[in-house]
């Protein structure tokens, strides 16, 4: 499992959709789920969790640090108003941002410092295909830098 210098791994757990509570190794995890959504990633200083078309995964025990964001796994770039953009929560807190969206053979698709919350799943001014991308995000606070990982599912 690869974390960031900030976290420490601790396996993975696959856990029941209902939302409890869950222990491993000293470490107890709590969870809820809220509104029925694609696919809802929760944080907190303590676990990442992500749930949606399969059962939910706790990825990782993390420590608090300065670097907490939280992207939106999903874009619908449709024009109802709901996902056409990719949000990524709290990324105005970094300014000093970089953001590189790759295809599944590694072709970066979109480029960006300073994101804004304004991609709509476009490439030269065409929709991209329905798929699953990979996202790479700098970031950097208090001459400190780190890095987010990630996907974002595309659904026209």
């Amino acid at each position: 499992m690869a974390l960031n210098s900030y976290g420490q791994g601790i396996g993975t757990a696959i856990i029941n959709a209902g939302g409890n509570t869950y222990s491993q190794n000293n470490v107890t995890y709590e969870w809820s789920i809220g509104e029925l959504a694609l696919v809802e990633t929760m944080a907190n200083n303590r676990a990442i969790i992500t749930n949606g078309l399969l059962q939910p995964t706790i990825s990782g025990l993390l420590n608090a640090n300065e670097f907490l964001i939280f992207p939106i796994n999903i874009l619908t770039p449709n024009g109802d108003g709901n996902n056409d953009v990719w949000v990524i929560k709290d990324i105005e807190k970094f300014p000093d941002n970089e953001l590189t969206i790759f295809d599944r053979a590694g072709r970066t698709v979109y480029h960006a410092t300073n994101y804004q919350n304004d991609w709509m799943g476009y490439l030269s001014g065409k929709p991209l295909a329905e798929g699953t991308y990979y996202y790479v995000i700098k970031l950097k606070k208090n001459s400190k830098s780190g890095i987010v990982k990630g996907f974002i599912t595309i659904l026209n």
